[in-house]
């Protein structure tokens, strides 16, 4: 299976600065999801030096899971660096659904810091050629680190898989009635979730631009 490259390069340290323009709308789990060929939880692997100097660096992604679809690469690689003692890498809030991890927001619009070892969830778009695409969608929740594969991240996006391809006024009802189920049980991680449908519901959006 061909190497996949994130869809947007990551600068070196520190990171290139990036603007959005007016009306950017950063994309709800639910539209990545919908967007998405593949899902799959990945775990971050070795630096790769591109030669063009100390600094100019990729990182290999290893799949260990499919989350969804039906196809796993058996490679990844996006552009970006191990943390460093100067620069080291946020580990994601497990219990945070909304927000992008904070490191996407230090200048590059994505994250490009990661440690080794750390397990991600990735949305993937299947290319022409056969390969994967790495989506990485400005301040989006894209590239964001969890702790097992039953995560609250993960548990919430295999939900979003069942209904984003749906009819809007289906998938509306059957959230709406899961979000309600979620919110009886008195578990914790069952409110978390059904706080974030409610987002999905609403449309609501970590970041404008307007």
């Amino acid at each position: 299976m061909a190497i996949a490259l994130a869809a947007a390069t990551i600068g070196s340290l520190p990171a290139q600065a990036c603007s959005m323009a007016a009306g950017y709308k950063t994309p709800t789990t639910l539209e990545l999801v919908a967007g998405s060929d593949s899902i799959v939880l990945a775990r971050v692997g070795a630096a790769i030096g591109d030669g063009s100097g100390p600094d100019q660096t990729s990182v290999e992604l290893i799949p260990e899971q499919l989350v969804a679809g039906t196809e796993m690469p058996a490679r990844l690689q996006i552009f970006g660096h191990l943390g460093t003692d100067r620069f080291q890498a946020t580990p994601s809030d497990p219990n945070e659904l909304h927000k992008a991890n904070p490191d996407a927001f230090m200048g590059g619009c994505n994250r490009y810091v990661f440690k080794r070892g750390m397990l991600l969830l990735l949305f993937l778009r299947k290319m022409p050629d056969g390969s994967f695409r790495i989506v990485s969608s400005a301040f989006a929740r894209t590239l964001e680190d969890v702790p097992d594969a039953d995560a609250p991240w993960v548990r919430a996006v295999r939900y979003y898989n069942s209904v984003a391809r749906l009819p809007k006024k289906e998938a509306k009802t059957l959230m709406q009635a899961e979000r309600e189920r979620l919110e009886a049980t008195g578990d914790p991680v069952d409110a978390l979730l059904a706080k974030d449908i409610g987002r999905q519901i609403s449309g609501k959006r970590s970041q404008n631009f307007d």
